[in-house]
């Protein structure tokens, strides 16, 4: 998606190919494709390295941790060389990908993210760049990795395991966490704290019995649990092997990291964008770049289960976090309660709720579930839905009110297919995104699309649905 793909479409737009292998109606879904035809243009500049994290393996920085979720730093390039130099947000800020890319360029850029785990990854990014010189960090990763050979730690500093973790490591990895966690308790310089804790999250998993495997933790049978498919990691290294490679990788990486990223060092805001974006001042952006969690049913606490204990949280900080994320999980409650009070009980967001009550495309999904709910490995699916494009268009009103007339939102996503039924979010998406204030000018596809899973396709058939980025334009 170079420049000249901002401008000029590659390809003929996408004919529709709606059907319900259920049998049910699809006239909806045809009138929304209809509308957005001429704009949904495959482009092929895009491909998955470019829009997944694939793309990040090997960028100084980025590389750290294998943190799946996100796109490549060379997207954001892409896409930015084609908006103005004004502020940039990302709502859903991962790793800070977006953020962090941005102030490279001189913008000032705000990246929000509620899992921890990506902040403190950009937080280390941004110590090394501005704070921590390449001697400063090999000596403060020389001590941290002899601490591990010296005595035995305190009990205090032991792994906070929580249920879905106990069992990830053996005896001498537990120890060796426990000494871990206490040298970096004790490490004064808070720059040095922040690279250290990164090194240590990005290699426990390589120490553990765990795999991750798409939305679950897989499991070693040397966990002593009880695993439905079977994982053989093989001899797992010690974590001062594991943190010497982490480590070695982010030393080697302090030039490249200040050259890329010193300076005014992006905001990196703590939260849900649900009640943060509302903090934000109206009309402050030009320029929008993100990829919300798709409605796929990944628990991202789940996938990042050991990481988030290792940060301290807890059983009730688990669930609440669960609940925190927008909800594209079965086990979601809805939030409009919440979000009403956090809004003021406004109109606004009733009417808000209205616009997504009423969305005739969405609606003849959910009733085909609906009928068919016996049928569903979860019927829970359908309330999933719901409260996705609930959320959705909270954030999307959202970012109407803080982008700036004629900025520009640019949204990496994918649709879903549950039961056989494609529900077509870009197209929604962008329906509502036209009703609070912006124009869609193209929903970008990928030339590959996405596969639906193995027990649908046993069912229904292979059918590929739509990997996109949106570009939507404020009014």
């Amino acid at each position: 998606m170079t420049q000249s793909a901002l401008a000029f479409p590659q390809a003929a737009p996408l004919s529709s190919t709606c059907r319900s292998p259920n049998g049910g109606p699809t006239a909806a879904r045809e009138a929304l494709h209809a509308r957005f035809a001429e704009r949904i243009i495959v482009d092929y500049d895009l491909s998955r390295r470019l829009v997944s994290y694939q793309g990040n393996k090997a960028v100084p920085g980025f590389r750290w941790m294998k943190y799946k979720e996100g796109f490549s730093t060379q997207l954001v390039e892409r896409l930015l060389s084609g908006s103005g130099p004004g502020a940039v947000l990302d709502p859903f800020s991962g790793i800070g990908t977006t953020a962090l890319t941005a102030s490279r360029t001189g913008r000032r850029a705000i990246g929000v993210e509620i899992m921890p785990v990506g902040n403190l990854m950009a937080k280390a990014i941004t110590a090394i760049a501005n704070g921590l010189s390449r001697r400063q960090l090999a000596s403060a990763s020389a001590g941290l990795v002899d601490s591990l050979a010296n005595g035995a730690p305190d009990p205090k500093h032991a792994f906070p395991h929580v249920r879905i973790t106990k069992g990830a490591f053996s005896p001498r990895a537990e120890e060796d966490i426990a000494k871990a966690r206490q040298f970096i308790a004790a490490t004064a310089d808070d720059h040095s704290a922040i690279a250290l804790n990164a090194a240590c999250v990005a290699a426990i998993e390589d120490v553990s019995y765990t795999r991750k495997d798409g939305q679950y933790l897989r499991w070693d049978p040397r966990s002593g649990r009880t695993a439905s498919t079977r994982l053989d990691k093989g001899r797992l290294p010690s974590l001062a092997e594991a943190l010497e490679r982490r480590l070695s990788q982010m030393i080697e990486d302090v030039p490249a990291v200040k050259q890329h990223y010193a300076g005014p060092p992006p905001k990196l805001i703590d939260g849900s964008c649900l009640t943060e974006l509302k903090d934000l001042e109206a009309g402050t952006f030009d320029t929008v770049i993100t990829s919300p969690p798709y409605a796929n049913r990944y628990d991202y606490t789940r996938t990042y289960a050991l990481e988030l204990a290792y940060l301290g949280y807890d059983e009730a900080a688990f669930k609440a976090l669960r609940q925190a994320l927008l909800s594209a999980t079965v086990e979601n409650r809805s939030k409009r309660d919440e979000l009403r009070m956090a809004y003021g009980g406004s109109d606004w967001v009733s009417r808000l709720f209205a616009m997504v009550d009423q969305n005739a495309a969405l609606n003849e999904v959910l009733n085909i579930l609906r009928e068919h709910a016996e049928e569903l490995g979860n019927r829970n699916v359908i309330r999933l839905l719901e409260y996705y494009f609930t959320e959705m268009a909270v954030v999307i009103s959202e970012l109407a009110r803080v982008v700036a007339p004629g900025g520009q939102v640019f949204m990496v996503n994918d649709n879903v297919r549950y039961h056989g039924e494609e529900a077509p979010v870009d197209l929604i998406l962008s329906d509502f995104a036209e009703q609070l204030g912006f124009r869609c000018k193209t929903i970008w596809a990928l030339p590959r699309g996405k596969g639906n899973s193995s027990q649908q396709m046993g069912r229904f058939g292979r059918q590929e649905i739509r990997k996109c980025v949106y570009h939507w334009v404020r009014n």
